[in-house]
């Protein structure tokens, strides 16, 4: 038998294969080039000797600033700052309570939460504010607001860091702060109070508490901060009072224009050991941001007041309402003059 006649069934199968073997993708590779990324620390991620495409592995931004706690570099930048070998412990024990309750409850993000991204990312922003608070020298105990706490930052390290100083640490989701006065109660921390609901409204809820009660307002990353200063306007001392916030991206001009001071962290902990900075304003110039934030104020009643009742309408007989009925009347029909004419008159 000839195997001429089978040759072209042979290149059509060939054609076949080739056509459907072109449409299966191939591996997807990333570009590598120096101008990719701006961060010195990200670089060495991005460097390639070569302008053929390669595969890169990088790591999360969360774990990039991670820090063991036990380590002498981290033990150094505590010990720079004034805190003592007995508060970095408690600062440790922090970090492993956070991990704890973000197990069950999302505290922070839940992806690479270890006690060393806690420690790098959440405990030493923290404490970089140390030298900014200004809270030594007053002889009535000073008291610091927490506002956005979450899982307890920057309030519960600052307030390891100062014993003295009361801190009231508020937010507006309940089991967050159940968490917080929980690891504050294991590290027996005393000065430490939580208030479940919205700074906004705190001054209308107990003026004589909240009312322009507090030498410090810290926050980190809770919202835009003009819509911040509106919030926190009423809470501070007007005297000596201020707001010192941490941010990590761009600030509205409507701030800038009025701040105290704008202190990048690293400056304060070691060069490269965070990507976020310190804004400080007066009392003065959070009210004046708050004006021209745009947020309105909503009331929700004058402290001290209780709303007046109207004392005509109380216990007024409802129209149409039943009451008994007395048998003895005769009963009043719609028929009683009724006629009935015979029809046969018709």
């Amino acid at each position: 038998m000839s195997i001429f006649p089978l040759f072209p069934l042979f290149t059509l199968i060939a054609i076949a294969i080739t056509n459907v073997t072109s449409f299966i993708p191939s591996p997807i590779t990333s570009l590598s080039s120096n101008k990719l990324h701006t961060n010195p620390k990200l670089q060495p991620l991005f460097l390639s000797t070569s302008d053929e495409p390669t595969t890169t592995t990088t790591t999360t931004t969360s774990s990039f600033y991670a820090l063991d706690p036990e380590s002498t570099e981290a033990k150094s930048i505590t010990s720079s700052l004034g805190i003592t070998p007995a508060q970095h412990e408690l600062l440790i024990d922090l970090s492993h309570l956070v991990v704890e309750w973000n197990d069950r409850l999302n505290l922070i993000s839940r992806k690479d939460c270890t006690v060393n991204v806690v420690f790098g990312r959440h405990v030493l922003p923290s404490v970089a504010l140390l030298p900014l608070l200004n809270l030594e020298g007053k002889e009535e105990k000073k008291k610091v607001v927490d506002v956005g706490t979450g899982g307890g930052f920057p309030g519960l390290p600052l307030a390891i860091l100062f014993p003295s100083v009361e801190f009231t640490l508020v937010d507006s989701v309940g089991k967050k702060l159940r968490a917080v006065s929980d690891m504050a109660d294991e590290l027996s921390l005393t000065n430490v109070q939580t208030h479940h609901g919205r700074a906004e409204l705190m001054v209308d809820e107990s003026a004589s508490l909240h009312y322009e009660q507090y030498d410090v307002c810290v926050g980190r990353s809770v919202a835009a901060l003009p819509k911040f200063c509106f919030w926190v306007q009423d809470l501070l001392n007007q005297d000596d009072g201020k707001l010192v916030y941490i941010i990590g991206g761009e600030v509205e001009e409507v701030v800038t224009l009025r701040l105290e001071d704008d202190v990048p962290l690293d400056r304060l902990i070691g060069d490269g050991t965070s990507d976020k900075r310190a804004l400080i304003l007066s009392a003065s110039s959070v009210k004046e941001v708050a004006k021209e934030s745009g947020e309105k104020k909503q009331r929700v009643g004058v402290p001290g007041t209780k709303r007046k009742s109207n004392s005509k309408r109380k216990n007024r007989e409802a129209r149409g309402g039943w009451v008994k009925r007395d048998n003895a009347e005769k009963k009043q029909r719609g028929y009683d003059d009724f006629k009935r004419f015979d029809s046969g008159t018709f």
